[in-house]
């Protein structure tokens, strides 16, 4: 201690010291909180909705072009409330497209992840197929629908195709890369204990891969609906793309924009319900514990 009752500078510090300013944490500034985030979203919307709204009363836009947000909203009122639009209520427009959507997600899906396994752990069939497989990849949806159609014709199984191809080559790049990824350490390992070919890929394999594996799925969603609308555009008399387009055709600006934020919603929930599986099966990550990132 000096004279003035301080402590030297080069005091060594207490040991509880470094605790104590590990403990000790700076609060973000209220303009860098995620509640602020969302205020600013939310006045940004009604800032934009307000302008169109403004624009449209003083007949800067045109109301039956682009239409106009109470109008907008007094159709989606409607729509939810069973009202029927081109002979169809918005429930049946709904149900059509999430038939689709669930049957050529789900055999996309699976005969992705099981022909990913087996590329993924096959160089000589990675080598093989790998140029044939990246060009059937690379061409266009909407190139190759109009064939779909016309091989297997207008209908149900037409749409669910092109929904299958548009999952099928998301997931299945996902799952070789997630099983091509695993450190061969690990399988040389649990052989060298005793596990079988199937243990190996059951215990090691595919926990490992399962991370890239669900990234595929969420990414497939909206996929997903693509393959769906451009199916529904070219193949169908019903559906929520479907509507889009004959709302467009006839000018309907609100239902065209109705149906929209309807598939936005719809496209928004079905992430929604995939990202809550992916976070339950990957609880065991730190980072999937504590959440996504925080602003």
């Amino acid at each position: 201690m000096s004279a003035t009752g301080k402590p030297p500078a080069n005091a060594a510090l207490p040991a509880s010291a470094p605790a104590q300013a590990a403990a000790v944490t700076v609060k973000p500034g209220f303009w860098a909180g995620r509640t602020a985030t969302i205020l600013l979203q939310v006045l940004t919307g009604v800032a934009i909705l307000g302008a169109w709204q403004l624009a449209a009363n003083t007949n800067l836009v045109s109301r039956v072009l682009l239409g106009d947000p109470a109008g907008i909203i007094k159709k989606m009122v409607d729509m939810l409330g069973g009202e029927r639009i081109y002979s169809r209520t918005l429930y049946d427009h709904l149900a059509a497209t999430l038939r689709v959507i669930f049957i050529g997600y789900a055999v996309g899906a699976v005969s992705a992840i099981l022909l990913g396994f087996v590329f993924g752990r096959s160089r000589p069939l990675r080598r093989v197929f790998e140029p044939l497989i990246l060009a059937v990849a690379s061409v266009p949806k909407i190139a190759i629908a109009p064939l779909i159609v016309i091989v297997l014709g207008i209908g149900e199984v037409s749409r669910i195709s092109i929904v299958f191809i548009e999952v099928f080559f998301i997931v299945f790049f996902n799952t070789i890369q997630g099983v091509y990824a695993v450190d061969e350490e690990y399988v040389n390992i649990a052989r060298i204990m005793g596990a079988s070919r199937l243990q190996t890929w059951r215990r090691v394999v595919l926990p490992a891969a399962v991370p890239d594996i669900l990234l595929g799925l969420r990414l497939g969603v909206p996929f997903a609906m693509t393959g769906a609308v451009l199916g529904e555009f070219i193949a169908s008399n019903m559906g929520i793309g479907w509507l889009i387009l004959y709302s467009g055709a006839v000018l309907d600006a609100s239902s065209l924009w109705a149906g929209l934020v309807f598939l936005v919603a719809t496209t928004w929930v079905l992430s929604l319900v995939i990202g809550a599986v992916e976070q339950r099966l990957l609880r065991w990550q730190p980072q999937r514990r504590e959440g996504p990132m925080q602003v």
